[in-house]
């Protein structure tokens, strides 16, 4: 019965001109550096493909996650089981500023079925951007707001997660 409605439900989709993005391996990007593509095939992880309508919302992704000065990566992966987490490859040795997986929040809480990943993206997101974020709609962390996040999301919302103290704040993001 599930699959009769899943498959109606992807005709449907399709018949209104809405494209199903699909998962491809991480060596789709090639922009990567090949010790972190290699990292997320080894833990059987697949990445949405960009979405074709937004070429920024590349789902693996450098920037300042723990520090101005530290050179980091992050990727949205989606487990064979349809499950998904954000990875972070942290770009000095050391003890690590925050967990290197984010699995929690409603914009990781997402299933997906064999191939799929929704409107599932994965992006960095600017200290400006964070604290615009912040004003409109308010943050009760209030914690000072120095390097960038990683923003997770789909079509509708996302949530900006934002490495603090050893523990990741979220941070309500596009809605």
């Amino acid at each position: 019965m599930l699959g009769i409605l899943l498959s109606a439900a992807m005709a449907q989709q399709q018949a209104n001109g809405i494209e199903i993005q699909r998962r491809v391996s991480p060596d789709a990007y090639k922009t990567a550096p090949a010790k972190v593509r290699a990292a997320l095939k080894a833990r059987h992880c697949e990445l949405p493909s960009t979405q074709n309508w937004d070429n920024t919302r590349l789902n693996i992704v450098r920037g300042h996650f723990a520090a101005p000065d530290q050179l980091d990566w992050a990727a949205i992966c989606i487990l064979p089981d349809g499950s998904t987490r954000a990875l972070l490859f942290w770009g000095k040795p050391g003890p690590a500023p925050c967990p290197a997986e984010i699995h929690h929040g409603w914009a990781l809480e997402s299933r997906f079925p064999p191939g799929q990943a929704g409107s599932l993206y994965l992006l960095s997101q600017s200290t400006k951007q964070i604290l615009l974020y912040r004003k409109f709609f308010g943050d009760p962390n209030g914690e000072p707001v120095t390097h960038e996040g990683v923003e997770v999301g789909e079509e509708e919302a996302s949530l900006i997660y934002y490495c603090y103290k050893g523990e990741w704040l979220e941070l309500p993001g596009n809605d």
